[in-house]
């Protein structure tokens, strides 16, 4: 575990990560569609029953404007969005991979239903999965797409809850949901997401950058096919570049001073970005340790000044890599 803060102790720096050997990939430039959220892409979205795909939006659209709402006429629909963009890449894998299209699109558009579930978050530790489950049901039953239920309930559960999926569309909605985290699309979605929970720009949100940096270190690791690896490979490159150019800017512009450090933890690399020092300038004690949540095994590192005493603290969740890390206990 990290024990401080110097620098000369720091496993790796923002150079190093700088040079590190990535190779260099050509990406196509892909065409956008600005005719409205529900056609765009190759009419994806749009082979989804009418009647269907408003539901589904509806839906999305209402829970989170309940958690969300600050008046009567706001509205919100960032889970639309990206479960939009989810359900079109669930697509594309299906396709590379020879699998059925359309429960992969249907379960990319559902994944996200039970996140902010009658205007609550995780209320009474309720995991949001089964709360999808509950809309799955509701929204696809009487429809043409009823018959698929059982196996989008099945992609979602185990995908999510369980951290292993156990049938094709799960893998294939489990690639997408974090591709569409990573690369230059992701780092626009973090600080949307972010300033939707106003949350802004700001020294806590520099050190918020591990989470970006670790997950984009074990990116292709933790994609379960072929197609996603490929994928991931990419915006492993791209989300490195930015969020280290951003650090570089940061200290730079004399905004703060940080460190990165690798810490290896419960058998997963992190790329922990750490202050080097207090506000007050006097140096901080670092520790990191290992906490269970509801959905995952959390990395909780926790900086405190040992001038002024003050204490932050900030988590995620680990990234699974070939299974790992497991849950101390199964709630």
């Amino acid at each position: 575990m990290i024990t401080n803060a110097d620098p000369k102790n720091c496993r790796l720096s923002i150079d190093d990560i700088n040079t590190m050997p990535f190779s260099r990939h050509r990406s196509k430039v892909m065409r956008h569609n600005e005719s409205g959220l529900d056609r765009s892409g190759p009419n994806e979205i749009g082979t989804v029953a009418p009647d269907v795909l408003h539901e589904i939006r509806e839906t999305l659209i209402q829970q989170e404007t309940a958690y969300q709402r600050n008046s009567a006429e706001e509205t919100f629909s960032s889970v639309w969005t990206h479960s939009c963009r989810v359900g079109r890449v669930a697509r594309h894998i299906a396709k590379a991979e020879g699998w059925d299209e359309t429960p992969a699109l249907l379960a990319g558009l559902l994944h996200d239903t039970g996140k902010f579930a009658f205007g609550t978050y995780h209320d009474d530790d309720i995991p949001e999965e089964e709360n999808a489950v509950r809309f799955t049901k509701r929204l696809l039953s009487g429809t043409v797409y009823e018959h698929w239920i059982p196996m989008i309930s099945e992609a979602i559960l185990s995908t999510y809850l369980e951290g292993e999926p156990t049938n094709d569309i799960g893998r294939a909605v489990y690639d997408a949901d974090r591709l569409d985290k990573m690369g230059y699309m992701g780092v626009v979605q973090f600080f949307t997401k972010q300033a939707l929970r106003r949350r802004f720009l700001d020294n806590d949100m520099m050190v918020r950058t591990s989470i970006e940096l670790t997950y984009a270190h074990h990116a292709p690791d933790t994609m379960t096919t072929t197609t996603g690896r490929s994928l991931a490979q990419e915006r492993r490159i791209r989300t490195h570049r930015f969020y280290t150019e951003l650090l570089e800017e940061w200290v730079q512009l004399e905004l703060g001073d940080f460190s990165v450090i690798e810490e290896n933890i419960c058998g997963i690399v992190c790329i922990l970005v750490v202050p080097t020092a207090c506000s007050c300038g006097a140096p901080l004690k670092i520790a990191s340790d290992i906490r269970d949540s509801v959905k995952c095994r959390s990395v909780f590192v926790r900086y405190q000044c040992s001038s002024c005493g003050i204490e932050n603290t900030y988590s995620f969740c680990l990234p699974h890599v070939n299974g790992f890390p497991q849950k101390r206990f199964r709630q």
